[in-house]
């Protein structure tokens, strides 16, 4: 009897010790203040032209936040040098803003996705009548990415955007990667980003 006592006590253990694993396993958010005024121009406006300067913030421990806007559309790349990165070519088709907190998805404390809200105006002829969307990118140490947009009145809308960046960003390719969208029955979808592909 003691001995069954021994193992049912051990095996109790080994489970408790398996819990615990997998919770320091899991993922975790950080969060960053997104502010051009707390940034750096790290390139001038253009002379002529509609654009921006190139902004260069900080993010999670040092990672860049590197931002433009150009015809009212917004592009933004996480980490050194965004931009020459895939994600500072990428945005959507109708005028557009972004929010002003970054949400990093950290695998052992590393930031392998950003999470950030925009604002998109999806009437040609009434730029006010617009939707949210959270676009999820990817980061590595040489690229950034689109790779998922969820619509912000989607059902459970954060945690579907959390749980899209932990399963899909580490097998996630900035160079062949298909682009995922998860929005409420008749929202289009079709076209409304220039996201895509990168070619390296």
């Amino acid at each position: 009897m003691r001995a069954l006592t021994g193992w049912f006590h051990m095996r109790g253990i080994f489970a408790f010790l398996l819990m615990t694993t997998a919770a320091l396993a899991a993922n975790d958010s950080a969060y960053t203040d997104f502010d051009l005024k707390a940034c750096k121009e790290v390139e001038p406006a253009p002379a002529e032209g509609q654009g921006s300067a190139v902004y260069e913030c900080k993010g999670y421990k040092g990672v860049a936040v590197t931002f433009a806007e150009d015809d009212l559309r917004s592009f933004v790349a996480f980490g050194k040098d965004g931009r020459n990165h895939c994600g500072f070519r990428q945005t959507f088709g109708g005028f557009n803003s972004v929010g002003n907190k970054v949400e990093w998805r950290l695998k052992d404390g590393k930031p392998i996705a950003a999470i950030l809200r925009w604002s998109v105006s999806y009437d040609s002829e009434n730029s006010e009548k617009q939707k949210s969307w959270l676009v999820i990118s990817k980061l590595n140490d040489r690229d950034s990415c689109q790779m998922a947009f969820v619509e912000g009145g989607y059902p459970n809308a954060n945690e579907k955007a959390r749980d899209i960046a932990d399963t899909m960003a580490e097998g996630y390719s900035c160079e062949t990667g298909q682009l995922a969208f998860f929005a409420n029955p008749g929202t289009e979808t079709d076209n409304i980003t220039t996201a895509g592909a990168c070619a390296p």
